[in-house]
């Protein structure tokens, strides 16, 4: 049951030019199993149709505010977090798809293991129609990314060891030990999130089961901004590196990244007791 004055989740939303997802996004949200949350849109001075379709709906958890101006994806995800009155924070981006069950497993499984201050979980790849159709056919074989269960560092050396999205957290350790969102790594912004966590000594775990649908159409802001995204995930490899005393002889190369974590559904087990 909702209680307004302090939900157990805060589920949080960056949006910007959202008009061809967010509708979804939103109806999923409030769609969980789980009820006792608030979902906050922090809207990044969209000029599009995002604001007339936030509107549109009409629900009590829902908290909406606009940026006057651009302000980019890491200042208006620290907006959020300062707004967030959760115990728990749900990572969501505007084109991402939550299953109904997510919320209640995350919650349930960060109420059962105390010792894990955020968790993240597998996903399942979606390309929505409008894509082009090789894209589709390629996307919607039913590919699932398997992040780690137990992440370390040599995991995080090779990339990020929670998808963004799938991230569920405990807001009073993260704003205990000040962990926010640096727009110096923006956009991977999400990588230097997770290793600030790792670099605070936090516990992190994936959950093996699929609760999000990433979608993948193309207009995804870290292919719009590949070439940034290759220099700020290899600034942070770079420190990573200084950090633990290591040369750099190359950099993990990410089709790897692809073949060890990506299976086709069938291929794959879900574990629902974890």
């Amino acid at each position: 049951m909702l209680t307004t004055s302090h939900p157990k989740v805060s589920v949080l939303v960056p949006v910007y030019n959202g008009e061809k997802f967010i509708k979804e996004t939103i109806s999923a949200v409030l769609a969980q199993t789980y009820d006792d949350f608030e979902l906050i849109l922090c809207d990044d001075a969209s000029t599009d149709e995002t604001e007339k379709i936030i509107a549109s709906f009409d629900d009590k958890r829902i908290k909406y505010v606009r940026n006057n101006s651009n302000l980019g994806i890491s200042v208006t995800r620290n907006k959020l977090i300062d707004m967030a009155k959760g115990e728990y924070i749900a990572v969501l981006d505007h084109d991402d798809i939550c299953k109904p069950n997510r919320l209640k497993v995350q919650v349930d499984f960060l109420d059962r293991h105390k010792d894990v201050a955020m968790t993240g979980s597998w996903f399942e790849l979606l390309c929505p129609k409008g894509a082009s159709l090789w894209r589709r056919l390629i996307t919607n074989l039913g590919w699932v990314w398997c992040h780690p269960l137990r992440p370390d560092w040599n995991d995080l050396w090779k990339g990020n060891v929670l998808m963004h999205p799938t991230i569920m957290y405990r807001r009073e350790v993260f704003n205990d030990l000040n962990i926010k969102y640096r727009e110096e790594y923006s956009p991977a912004e999400d990588y230097d999130f997770v290793r600030q966590a790792m670099e605070k000594k936090l516990t992190l775990a994936n959950i093996p089961q699929i609760l999000v649908k990433y979608s993948l159409h193309g207009d995804n802001w870290s292919l719009l901004k590949k070439h940034e995204m290759m220099i700020a995930d290899r600034k942070i490899k770079k420190e990573l590196a200084d950090k633990f005393g290591k040369k750099i002889k190359f950099f993990y190369p990410y089709w790897l990244v692809i073949a060890e974590k990506l299976r086709l559904k069938f291929m794959v087990k879900e574990q629902i007791d974890v």
